[in-house]
């Protein structure tokens, strides 16, 4: 009877561990599809396709590429006076063509006036003596506005060795139409400053200028 009641109690007891402790499957429940951590995304097209129905496609089958085609200009209006050529006319001479560049460009580069300007005049007006006995240069107030484009230190090879001198481009203007560009050498970066400036007013044109004074370009 002993027996019987200890087989009875130990089953007992082995069923409440049994049903007390929970299960693995209870804390990690099986998945019932894998999760994937890579997000899908659609690629968005920027670019508008077109539809079959809008290209129209044209053949020029009956068009001969060798065939001679008669040009028609069209009838030119009433009173309609067409232009003289460029060669007719009286031939100008050298010195009327010089005369002419000079009224409206100045002095020539080479320095020879056909009207009888003072082509030195420019220089008369920067050069001032110091107190040093040396020529000073000043800023000539003229209206026209200085811009060194390029300054260059450049050599020359002589018998006794290298020279150094310094070469600047000078652009001046004065925002109205006149532009001269001219060039300089020496010693000094200064001096090749004021010979190219003053070299950029014997240089200077005439430019047209619109009304929101600009130059037409390409």
């Amino acid at each position: 009877m002993a027996a019987t009641t200890t087989a009875i109690a130990l089953t007992l007891s082995s069923f409440t561990l049994r049903s007390t402790i929970p299960s693995k499957s209870f804390f990690f429940p099986k998945p019932s599809k894998p999760i994937s951590l890579r997000r899908t995304f659609r690629p968005l097209s920027l670019t508008p396709q077109a539809k079959s129905s809008d290209i129209d496609t044209s053949f020029f089958d009956d068009v001969n590429p060798e065939e001679d085609i008669v040009f028609d200009p069209p009838t030119p209006p009433e009173g309609f006076t067409p232009p003289p050529s460029f060669d007719e006319g009286p031939e100008e001479t050298e010195d009327e063509i010089a005369a002419a560049y000079e009224e409206l460009y100045g002095p020539a580069y080479s320095g020879v006036s056909v009207l009888g300007n003072d082509v030195y005049v420019m220089d008369s007006k920067v050069k001032k003596s110091s107190a040093f006995g040396k020529v000073k240069k000043e800023k000539v107030r003229d209206g026209f506005e200085e811009r060194v484009v390029q300054v260059r230190r450049v050599t020359k090879v002589v018998k006794g060795g290298k020279q150094l001198h310094f070469r600047a481009i000078v652009v001046v203007g004065d925002k109205q139409g006149q532009v001269g560009v001219g060039v300089g050498k020496a010693k000094e970066v200064i001096g090749a400053v004021q010979k190219s400036a003053v070299n950029a007013r014997r240089n200077i044109i005439t430019i047209p200028m619109t009304k929101y004074l600009t130059f037409p370009h390409r």
